[in-house]
């Protein structure tokens, strides 16, 4: 056979198998294009938060939101609130609007938290993009009380260290931070605590010891910083840090702490309250209903204000906690449990602390009502002076300062980890380095916390605390319900809530979610 023939021959079997070569080659490059792909939107939604950590289980998921919603204010602003608007006539309209405004939002805000599992400024992308600016509302708002509340829980730490004495140090008046007006339980039997110039041993303590204000008469002349609580408030910031760094992994192992000592050190401190003279003065003064004052439009609006603030939607924490839990959990029990667990809760500590006030003024001889103050004064002044006037008194001191020390840092470090899980799902590449960027989300509210570390602090706290959160909460809360129930819609939200639960919900929820509290919301945030 010649040459040319068998090239002939040959040309055919060698173009045929170029071309398989070549079939294959775009095969192989098209199925590893494919697979990089396909590994890319996997890595970038994991990062996102699409494939997100979980909770262990259902205990820690709701001992997680009952800790976050049962804070400070639970000790110092409930009790308050509930004696000068009625006594116990203030609870009916504190059920009310318990069932009207809190419970939807705290349902609503799981929902779309479970269902979408984003954090509380992505999520708006797939409720509502026009209103993404809620989220941003949401971090400003958290960053904004990192700064200022952080601080109170240090001054709980200061006292938690100085009650480890024989007598705790605002039992008299013999300390080098004492004036000639001051007056103490172990010095006098009785005392007149409405005579011009008289001020309590624990008063001149927590102003003249602790926060040295007298170096600081206004809030123009802020004085220099206090090393002390400087170092306190470290010790709050870098136990946040340590509950966060990990994520919901830590802050599960941390809550179990954090969510149920306060309940045992509320036992153990009711029990001795009931052991008190005088006790049922000052419970008289607590729950005696004064039905008249249901009449007065400022007894509701309280109301109104104290329950929407106890359960805390609005800073974005339900959102970003909900986005952890199990895909199939049961909302609407989710959020009746927390919420009646936060009421019950309240009305406890209401009654040690007017139990304790009782006491005191069965030692003073002197009327209840002039014996409650502001709130931080309550729980910094008022009943450390109780507890100074009984039997084991460092002890008791101990307890109640962990009690309040952890009822506040287990909703610090709730606030602190979802701004991380809000950013992170917003920017992916912050979450390539999770342990470093919630570092910063530590380290950034600490700098902002130094003017309230100063000798002038209360009065930056007071600020912050009475012109910054109350309007903007409820003004953001209100476009969260209109973004969801109405923009959104409440069909493609019941929706959402069926293929999660099972079941749409009930007509109470569409009522109150879409009509009643939006319009509550809107005349609480006018007349605000």
């Amino acid at each position: 056979m010649s040459n040319n023939e068998t090239q002939q021959q040959l040309l055919p079997m060698v173009i045929a198998k170029n071309h398989d070569q070549i079939e294959r080659g775009d095969l192989l490059v098209a199925t590893t294009t494919t697979a990089s792909i396909e590994t890319k939107n996997k890595y970038v939604q994991g990062i996102a938060g699409n494939e997100r950590d979980n909770w262990s289980n259902r205990v820690v998921y709701l001992l997680s939101i009952i800790g976050f919603v049962v804070d400070l204010g639970n000790v110092w602003r409930f009790p308050t609130t509930c004696y000068r608007n009625g006594g116990g006539a203030f609870l009916i309209p504190y059920f009310v609007f318990l069932f009207l405004v809190g419970l939807p939002c705290m349902y609503m805000e799981l929902a779309i938290g479970q269902y979408h599992r984003l954090g509380y400024i992505t999520i708006w992308e797939k409720v509502c993009p026009p209103l993404k600016g809620i989220g941003y509302a949401m971090l400003i708002i958290n960053f904004y009380i990192l700064s200022y509340y952080n601080t109170i829980i240090a001054w709980s730490v200061h006292y938690f260290f100085a009650s480890f004495h024989a007598a705790v140090p605002w039992a008299y008046c013999k300390n080098s931070w004492n004036t000639i007006n001051c007056y103490s339980l172990h010095d006098k039997e009785a005392v007149n605590v409405t005579h011009n110039g008289t001020c309590s041993a624990a008063d001149e303590y927590f102003e003249r010891r602790l926060l040295k204000s007298h170096l600081s008469p206004t809030i123009n002349h802020l004085g220099s910083l206090q090393w002390e609580l400087v170092g306190c408030s470290f010790i709050v910031f870098f136990l946040i840090y340590l509950s966060i760094f990990k994520g919901v992994k830590t802050a599960g192992k941390a809550i179990w702490f954090t969510a149920l000592a306060p309940y045992v050190i509320l036992a153990i401190l009711l029990l001795r309250s009931l052991t008190l003279d005088g006790i049922f003065e000052g419970l008289k003064y607590y729950v005696k209903p004064s039905f008249q004052r249901l009449r007065e439009y400022s007894v509701w609006q309280a109301a109104a204000v104290q329950i929407f603030f106890s359960l805390g939607p609005g800073f974005g924490v339900l959102l970003s906690y909900a986005s952890f839990s199990d895909k199939n959990d049961n909302v609407s029990s989710t959020a009746l449990i927390a919420s009646l667990v936060n009421c019950c809760t309240s009305f406890l500590y209401g009654t040690v602390v007017f139990a304790g006030l009782g006491y005191l003024s069965h030692r003073l001889h002197t009327d209840v009502s002039q014996l409650t103050g502001s709130n931080t004064g309550l729980v910094f002044v008022i009943y450390p002076e109780i507890l100074a006037s009984i039997r084991g008194a460092p002890f008791f001191s101990v307890l109640f300062f962990v009690m309040v020390f952890t009822l506040g840092l287990d909703s610090v470090f709730a606030g602190a980890e979802s701004v991380y899980t809000a950013i992170s799902d917003e920017f992916p590449i912050l979450a390539r380095r999770p342990r470093l960027s919630r570092a910063m989300v530590v380290l950034i509210p600490f700098l902002a916390s130094l003017p309230t570390l100063t000798h002038g602090g209360k009065f930056v706290i007071n600020f912050m605390d009475y012109f910054g959160t109350s309007p903007s909460i409820m003004f953001v809360v209100l476009c969260e319900l209109i973004a969801t129930v109405w923009l959104y819609g409440f069909d493609r939200f019941s929706e959402n809530v069926e293929s999660m639960t099972g079941h749409k919900p009930s007509i109470y929820w569409r009522i109150t979610c879409c009509y009643v509290a939006p319009s509550i919301l809107l005349v609480l945030y006018v007349f605000s």
